[in-house]
């Protein structure tokens, strides 16, 4: 889904850079993932709990994927048989 790391790692003249100094950036982009995901989670679940976008603007992390649990657990069943995919 994401590629292949070495395809998207710069590489210095012709040589595979050392696993050590591929850590930190590899932890920058796994980071960098998880809070463009929650990002969009939050722009996805906070219309669906009918609350405004600018009320909640500074919320933490926790409590985005705290929102998103109860929304998904409060949701009938008939509509999570709906919403997966077919046999």
């Amino acid at each position: 889904m994401w590629g292949d790391v070495s395809e998207q790692l710069p590489r210095e003249q012709g040589q595979d850079p050392p696993l050590r100094s591929l850590k930190p950036l590899l932890e920058k982009r796994r980071r960098a993932r998880i809070n463009a995901s929650l990002r969009q989670l939050k722009g996805l679940i906070l219309p669906l709990l009918g609350r405004e976008s600018s009320h909640y603007s500074k919320l933490e992390k926790a409590d985005i994927l705290e929102m998103t649990v109860r929304f998904l657990q409060e949701l009938p069943a008939s509509s999570c048989a709906e919403a997966a995919p077919g046999e």
